[in-house]
């Protein structure tokens, strides 16, 4: 059995790519002497034998073997290649784990080698939504390491106040800094049948929501990702809100109006081509912030004049008005970018980690 020194990690995304890569660091001479029985080279050298940085061909496994392309990148940590399946990667990390190797996670392997720093740079990185947020993130590099060490020297000096005003600085874009990694929360609301489903599949480009021309048919909160100017969003179509609302529906408009708050952006539809009705005012009175949506401008217009002059007219069937939407949508999401050499907390611990010094 080996040490529980030594750690296995998969570092290429999981599915059946053509190649995947399991990291192995640690005490690389237990660990040829622990997989002398599995691994067997072409040129017939064990694992400790091979030069660094040279490519070894061999087959791995005791029956039906895998084929493998070892290399040894340091004195303490060697890389396995082989097919890209889910197959062949969990039996080359079962077998490391039944001789005693301890099966991690890449970025748990990343921290141990170079640090907390990079470790959190490069999960960012791979947790990235879009292009254009991983282009943020990647500048990101080195940066907060460097400020965090700034802010320390500030603080020994008695410059506590300096330090606290640029530890708000870089606090302010915190909320820009957790969307790089995941997505932006656009929640509709309305009455029942104003269209919601129909807005999301417009948005989307898919059929990813339930449309059917019945009150109460969506009955859940349903979601649907997509990408607005660059930016990750995931569109939620909350069941139709109508204060005679029973039983089941009445939970489903419970559950719409908790993922309403919590939106970053509130859509609120409403459908013209109906006479206003007293749920509508109810709605609009009680979500002022919200981006009012005159749905169904393909219809008559009943509201005339009462309508929210701040409302944009869209007709999902005719897709009229999306474009005007979609900027209005990310710009309420995103006001101002970033300067280029802004300090961006991307993480939980960044962001507590900032706050010390306030």
């Amino acid at each position: 059995m080996l040490s529980r020194s030594l750690t296995a990690a998969v570092w290429t995304p999981s599915g059946r790519g053509a190649v995947a890569t399991i990291r192995v660091q640690g005490d690389l001479t237990e660990l040829s002497e622990g997989i002398a029985d599995v691994f067997h080279a072409a040129s017939g050298r064990s694992l400790a034998e091979m030069p660094q940085q040279r490519i070894h061909f061999g087959r791995w496994g005791r029956d039906a073997a895998e084929d493998v392309v070892v290399c040894v990148t340091n004195s303490k940590t060697c890389e396995i290649h082989c097919h890209g399946g889910d197959a062949a990667v969990s039996r080359i990390l079962s077998d490391l784990e039944s001789v005693g190797c301890v099966v991690t996670e890449w970025y748990w392997q990343l921290e141990t080698e170079r640090g907390v720093s990079e470790y959190e740079h490069a999960y960012a990185l791979s947790q990235a939504t879009t292009l254009r947020a991983a282009a943020w993130i990647a500048v990101q590099v080195g940066r907060m390491e460097r400020a965090i060490a700034e802010l320390t020297e500030l603080v020994a000096s008695g410059q506590r106040e300096v330090a606290a005003a640029r530890a708000n600085e870089m606090l302010a874009w915190e909320n820009f800094g957790r969307h790089l990694t995941r997505p932006w929360e656009v929640v509709l609301a309305g009455r029942p049948n104003v269209g919601k489903s129909s807005l999301i599949n417009a948005l989307v480009g898919f059929e990813r929501s339930i449309v059917f021309d019945e009150p109460g048919t969506t009955r859940d909160v349903v979601t649907a990702n997509t990408v607005l100017d660059g930016w990750a969003i995931r569109l939620s179509d909350t069941a139709g809100q109508r204060g005679s609302a029973r039983d089941l529906e009445a939970a489903g408009i419970t559950r719409a109006r908790e993922a309403f708050a919590m939106a970053d952006v509130r859509l609120l539809l409403i459908d013209v081509s109906q006479p206003p009705h007293a749920d509508d005012w109810q709605l609009l009175a009680e979500w002022p912030d919200a981006i009012v949506i005159a749905h169904k401008v393909d219809l008559s217009d009943i509201w005339g004049e009462v309508l929210p002059t701040n409302a944009i007219r869209v007709s999902s069937l005719q897709r009229t008005g999306l474009k005007e939407l979609s900027s209005v949508i990310v710009a309420r999401l995103v006001p101002k970018l970033p300067p280029e050499e802004a300090v961006i907390p991307l993480t939980d611990r960044q962001r507590c980690e900032l706050m010390t010094y306030c």
